[in-house]
């Protein structure tokens, strides 16, 4: 009997512990500005209360509570279970998440919409705020951070692995959003993000002028 050939085995997706949006009810209920903001300071405290989390994002305890109760309903944050009332503390539910509009259900690509508008807007403002604050961060804060732009000529299996291997190296400080206790003496916190998309090359391409001399 031929022995047969072992494929080799694949590691699995960085992303495959990410919570997985298609709902969207789901994705209406983060693409808000109070409730995004409220699920940002989550993953830097391990837990807030509604009168904590006021004075980070803004508004009073009474309106924080209730986007802290919506996110709730849709399984983003949950109770810890201790203390009472306003001063009852929430924590994230689920580190991370993932969504896609590539679907054919008006309602839920128009909610991913909504969902990455406001999640590139937020970005973006933290990125300005930075260029124009740049001053007040210490040098080697400064010399550790920057832009950078790569095109890559590959193939779109090719380009899945390099993105893969881009999430499993910032895998490692995941942990790190969950437990504080792992943060390292003299931690800092860096926003790294990865924007990527395909280039149309119409733009790009040199006509062959052999033929238009032949037509001649």
């Amino acid at each position: 009997m031929a022995e047969e050939a072992t494929q080799p085995r694949r590691e699995p997706s960085p992303h495959e512990n990410l919570r997985k949006l298609s709902d969207a009810r789901e994705l209406r209920a983060l693409a808000h500005p109070v409730r995004m903001a409220l699920y940002e300071v989550l993953a830097l405290h391990e837990s807030l209360t509604a009168t904590q989390a006021s004075k980070l994002v803004g508004g009073s305890p009474t309106s924080v509570a209730y986007h802290l109760r919506t996110l709730a309903k849709y399984g983003y944050v949950e109770e810890t279970n201790e203390g009472t009332g306003r001063e009852r503390p929430w924590k994230l539910s689920h580190i991370g998440f993932s969504y896609s509009d590539d679907t054919s259900d008006p309602e839920t690509k128009a909610a991913a919409h909504a969902l990455s508008r406001q999640l590139f807007k937020r970005w973006l403002e933290r990125r300005e705020q930075y260029q124009a604050r740049k001053e007040q961060w210490p040098r080697e804060v400064r010399k550790a951070v920057g832009d950078w732009n790569e095109i890559v000529f590959g193939t779109v299996e090719e380009f899945r692995e390099l993105q893969e291997a881009f999430a499993r190296l910032a895998e490692r400080f995941h942990d790190r959003i969950a437990d504080p206790s792992l943060r390292p003496e003299g931690w800092r916190i860096f926003e790294l993000q990865l924007y990527t998309h395909p280039v149309d090359t119409s733009a790009f391409t040199v006509e062959d002028e052999t033929e238009d001399e032949e037509e001649h």
